[in-house]
This record gives C-alpha cells, structure tokens and sequence, in this order.
C-alpha cells in the first residue's frame, strides 16, 4: 500500500530554481538548485497565483528565512511528494566491474511551477546524503510498501 501525500504545504520539503535564463532539460543537474522546507504560507490553495511561502533554505542559517512568492520568483519549485525506494550507482566500486545498482530510501518531488519544463522527469532526494537525482527510467523508482501490524 503506497503512502498518500499530504495535501498542506507547512512542514514539506522543495526544490526550486530561480532566474530568467531559458532553462535547457539536457542540463538540469547543473541548474541553480536550492532545497529546504516550507515553515508558513499565505494561502491554502496551490493553484492561488499570489501564493507566499515562508522558507527556510538549507544553505543559510534558520534566522535567515525569507517569504517568496512562488508563481513570481521561480522557474521550477517542487514539492516533496512521496517516499519511495530510487535506484542509484554506487560511488565506491572497484575499476573494471559493472556498475550495480540498488535502490536507495528517496524523496520524490512534484511540480508546483515549470511542470511543462520537467515533463515525465522525476526529481529524487537520497535521504542518506541528500543528493539529488533526475531520472526518466520508471524502473529505477518504486513506492515504499508499508505493512501495519496491531
């Protein structure tokens, strides 16, 4: 049984990309990408073109939080969506053997703003060093399973 989301904003995590330069898919590792979490909202309505969140970025120190209107001041901002289990090359291999590949503990991200930029790109966080990765491959992502016992 796949876990469902939370609809509020309060307490997720984003990942967002500002700046008035076209964004090129083919280069989406490299663009300006900043995470953190949503401490306050405006509004509770998504969609609401005026929405302001209360954000605290993981690059600056918590008494640095800022409001930022989301439809205005960025390109890309994605909301934390579901925890899954994403497939990711493991960095310490020996030279010559094939790359393995096991699934890792992620966080996947949906589109707020720039849906039409990503298209069926899925944004994953690793919960282990926060490492984002953009995968195409519906393979290399599968839903957490939970079984609840009494």
């Amino acid at each position: 049984m796949a876990v469902e989301a939370r609809p509020e904003l309060v307490g997720k995590r984003f990942l967002c990309v500002s700046g008035e330069e076209p964004l090129e898919l083919g280069e989406i590792g490299r663009w300006g990408w900043r995470a953190g979490v949503i401490r306050a909202v405006t509004h509770r309505d998504n969609d609401n073109p005026e929405l302001t969140v209360y954000v605290e970025f993981d690059d600056l120190e918590w008494e640095k939080r800022e409001w930022v209107k989301v439809y205005e001041d960025f390109q890309i901002f994605l909301l934390e969506h579901q925890l899954v289990w994403a497939k990711r090359k493991e960095s310490a291999q020996v030279q010559g053997t094939k790359a393995k590949q096991i699934q890792w503990p992620a966080l996947t991200f949906k589109p707020l703003v720039g849906k039409a930029v990503l298209g069926s790109i899925a944004a994953v966080e690793f919960f282990s060093d926060r490492q984002l990765d953009f995968l195409t491959d519906d393979g290399r992502i599968s839903p957490t399973r939970t079984k609840w016992t009494a």
